[in-house]
């Protein structure tokens, strides 16, 4: 068996041993670049860490620190609770507030942020008389769609890939398209799941739990010094950043925000102390491990060979709504993360010209396919919505989320290679 085969089998079972043992994918994955590597390729130690992603995990450090800093203020409570007053007495307008504010919050570093937004609208759904099916389905669509813009890990993550592989690249687009297909599924679970019905009556028609009041008219809480420091530095970070990417500055995001971070922890320290333990370190491991036997994988030429067993698929296409069915099913039980930083680099043979596929469009259809099925209850997106549902509306809601969940394996490339890949070809 040849070097690039033991390898390629190597990284399926980092894959495999990751899902059944509950191993820490990336940690498994960097030691396994080491193994293979030094052993098998005959590399040395300097040569396989060439690969880690240095300038990406500051960029995931430096985010992740800062917004981890506005959620210990209290900062994104507050944000959460003043942009659910604004939709007043329109019952209708629920999930898709929660779908709003669920995006914004998964804008700032990391998805994962948005999950405290979660109970909130469960407990809203059943207040309200709303589907929890509605409402799950919304705000996993909020959690994904958020997740990859230019601000968060994901987005940071695709952008990374994207251009170490020389790959054109749009974190806007990428980010805009995201938020469409999304808001396009919960259209779609509005109109399946109750929204015509939510539209015909007043949320003032529902009591609230328990016969109290409900949880929208409860006094507004004030904001404090520190949450006003916190917001004028998150409304710099993110139009600085935009600002910057407009007028084509390179500027690495994770200094940026790491020397805002260190700034506001100067002026609390005790937040800053706090705010260390919200990195998302785990994150920050499973890119590096990733990516780095990626770069081992590279260097032996087994990307090169993949390449050319995909430009013998007569139908590109075809191949291209394959890796993104992939993408998707593995997803389902696995990192997204992941799953975007082995199957881009692999599948970049298939972008060129000499391919018949144009790359960009395929980078978006396969960032968007992986996403749209974390609503299923396997993934920890699915998980925590089925948890903070109401106890009796939990094996209802597993059931359906599962079927919308496999659904979109199938749904979501078919739906992103002929909006978003096919139009490339017909005008090439």
């Amino acid at each position: 068996m040849s070097a690039e085969i033991v390898a390629l089998v190597v990284f399926a079972a980092v894959f495999a041993i990751s899902a059944i043992r509950n191993v820490h994918m990336g940690a498994l994955a960097l030691v396994a670049a080491f193994v293979v590597g030094i052993g098998v390729v005959g590399e040395g130690l300097d040569e396989i860490l060439d690969a880690f992603p240095v300038d990406a995990l500051l960029i995931l450090l430096g985010i992740t620190y800062l917004f981890g800093m506005a959620r210990e203020t209290g900062t994104i409570d507050w944000l959460v609770d003043r942009s659910i007053r604004l939709v007043g007495p329109r019952v209708a307008l629920l999930p898709w507030a929660m779908w709003l504010i669920g995006t914004a919050v998964a804008c700032l570093g990391t998805s994962h942020a948005a999950f405290a937004v979660v109970p909130i609208a469960m407990s809203l759904a059943t207040t309200h008389r709303i589907s929890p099916t509605l409402m799950g389905i919304a705000m996993s669509s909020a959690i994904v769609g958020g997740a990859l813009a230019p601000t968060s890990i994901n987005g940071i993550t695709v952008a990374t890939i994207a251009e170490d592989a020389g790959l054109p690249y749009n974190a806007g687009l990428m980010f805009a398209l995201s938020v469409g297909v999304n808001a396009l599924v919960v259209l779609v679970a509005f109109l399946m799941f109750g929204g015509p019905e939510l539209i015909r009556r007043s949320r003032e028609e529902a009591p609230a739990a328990g016969g109290g009041t409900a949880v929208l008219t409860a006094p507004a809480p004030p904001i404090n010094r520190t949450q006003v420091t916190v917001l004028v530095t998150l409304f710099l970070l993110v139009a600085g950043f935009f600002t910057l990417t407009v007028l084509d500055v390179d500027v690495n995001l994770g200094v940026v925000a790491l020397t805002l971070a260190v700034f506001l922890s100067l002026l609390v320290p005790d937040v800053g102390r706090r705010a260390v333990s919200k990195v998302d370190w785990g994150t920050i491991l499973l890119l590096g491990g990733i990516l780095t036997y990626v770069g081992v994988l590279t260097r032996l030429g087994a990307i090169d060979q993949l390449g050319e067993l995909a430009r013998s698929v007569n139908v590109p296409l075809v191949a291209a709504l394959v890796i993104c069915v992939i993408a998707g099913l593995v997803s389902a039980f696995a990192s997204t993360i992941g799953i975007l930083g082995a199957l881009i680099p692999l599948a970049v043979p298939l972008l060129v010209a000499g391919g018949g596929l144009e790359m960009t469009g395929f980078i978006y259809a396969l960032a968007i396919s992986a996403s749209l099925v974390d609503c299923a209850p396997f993934s920890t997106t699915g998980a925590t919505i089925v948890a903070s549902a109401a106890e009796p509306e939990r094996p209802l809601l597993s059931k359906r989320l599962t079927a919308w969940g496999f659904a979109m394996v199938l749904i979501g490339p078919a739906f992103t290679i002929l909006t978003m890949v096919l139009p490339q070809l017909l005008l090439a």
